[in-house]
């Protein structure tokens, strides 16, 4: 068992972070499909104007270091 550096432990939560944003990114993008697919046939059914779809950003760099700053202070708490 080895000891990790603060560079290697400041990486790991930098990639959790990115993967944890990436999965509520995903699963939002996910649900707005679904309901957009919904409203669409909605739309067709009563020849009604299709709705535009929301847009979710995909995380940024800075919502990415701040999640890690929050796991990071979560981890680094007594």
């Amino acid at each position: 068992m080895s000891n990790k550096t603060p560079f290697e432990i400041r990486l790991e939560l930098l990639k959790m972070a990115k993967e944890m944003l990436e999965q509520e990114y995903f699963g939002k993008m996910d649900a707005i499909n679904q309901k957009y697919g919904f409203q669409m046939e909605e739309a067709q059914r009563k020849g009604t104007e299709v709705p535009d779809r929301e847009q979710v950003a995909y995380p940024t760099e800075d919502q990415i270091i701040a999640k890690a700053e929050t796991l990071n202070a979560f981890v680094s708490s007594k």
